[in-house]
């Protein structure tokens, strides 16, 4: 009987105290493209497998898995292809309507290899990003 008066104790001093609050740690970076205005785009896994392809209309994107090793971007129409690091602007992909190829979908290399998008110099990205905020 002594135990279990001390185990009811303990539930009732447990239930009364607010929980203390967990530290949880960050997860990955989350990577998106965003079409500003229509762009192909193809996403291939490290191992050349095709995992999307197709054409995005103004205001879309995809989302990149995560993948052991990142996988490689193939657009055309480039300039309108920016990088969404958990919601941070990063690009163009290439100035004007180049097509790219083999760039790297990991969130430390397009940290690395592009610039925070200026939303100035393309008013089609300054509307998307406004939105993607509200």
């Amino acid at each position: 009987l002594p135990i279990y008066a001390a185990v009811m104790e303990a539930l009732a001093a447990a239930s009364t105290e607010p929980a203390a609050p967990q530290v949880v740690g960050a997860g990955p970076d989350t990577v998106e493209l965003l079409a500003v205005r229509p762009s192909w785009l193809r996403v291939r896994a490290a191992d050349g497998t095709v995992i999307f392809e197709r054409i995005l209309d103004a205001g879309e994107r995809y989302t990149i898995p995560q993948t052991d090793q990142p996988p490689t971007l193939h657009a055309g129409n480039s300039g309108s292809v920016y990088f969404l690091i958990n919601g941070q602007a990063y690009g163009p992909a290439a100035p004007g309507a180049q097509v790219v190829r083999n760039v790297a979908l990991d969130a430390q290399a397009l940290r690395t290899d592009f610039q925070v998008a200026d939303l100035g110099r393309d008013q089609d990205l300054a509307v998307f990003v406004a939105q993607l905020q509200q």
